[in-house]
């Protein structure tokens, strides 16, 4: 993975990581997944999940729809694969990299559901190129659709080699205290929205930025 800046990085590429693909959906994540399956027109789309977690998102949607999940875990990627859900497709990426474009095969999506836009990013820098792919990659008319309260925390994720009676020795993912800039204040999004055209809509829970 390559990126657009020279931040220090956690290096998760060489080791089967886990972390979220056994445990439950996130309130905010099941916030969205709510939202999604009142919308009925929600069919034959081409949809990204980005941190697919334990893919409850991907075995809930309607089966017509074309799902692309990114995660940086290899252990949330085999959990994914062995439910074999059709037109459900998971890859290993980066939301940040540079290589996100490229990883997607220049594929364009109707929606792309991202819990948490910033929390996690290492630098201003780093967000605003993911936003601007992003953008890019959402068909006209589409949407991303977050969390309220996901713009409102940060974390970071380090590696570590931990231990259960259960599993033995193996590699996870910990969260760790972030970034306080990472918290995503409605003016910034706004600015970044109003420069590449993109509208917003804001209800009590969600956040939806339209193309």
């Amino acid at each position: 993975m390559k990126f657009n800046c020279n931040c220090s990085k956690p290096y998760f590429f060489d080791k089967k990581y886990s972390y979220w693909e056994k445990r439950e959906i996130t309130t905010d994540e099941n916030d969205i997944l709510n939202k999604i399956l009142l919308d009925t027109k929600l069919k034959n789309k081409d949809i990204l999940h980005v941190g697919i977690g334990n893919s409850l998102v991907a075995k809930k949607i309607d089966s017509s729809n074309n799902i692309f999940g990114i995660t940086i875990s290899h252990k949330e990627i085999e959990y994914a694969n062995s439910l074999k859900i059709n037109n459900y497709k998971t890859i290993f990426c980066d939301k940040y990299s540079i290589n996100l474009l490229k990883i997607l095969n220049q594929r364009n999506f109707d929606l792309i559901i991202d819990t948490n836009l910033k929390s996690y990013t290492c630098c201003q820098e780093a967000f605003q190129y993911m936003m601007y792919n992003f953008f890019y990659i959402l068909k006209p008319g589409g949407k991303i659709i977050t969390s309220i309260n996901g713009m409102k925390w940060y974390k970071s994720l380090k590696p570590k080699l931990t231990f259960s009676l259960k599993r033995l020795f193996y590699y996870k993912m910990k969260e760790v205290s972030g970034n306080p800039n990472n918290i995503l204040k409605r003016s910034e999004l706004e600015q970044l929205c109003n420069k590449h055209g993109i509208k917003i809509l804001i209800d009590e829970k969600l956040c939806y930025l339209i193309k």
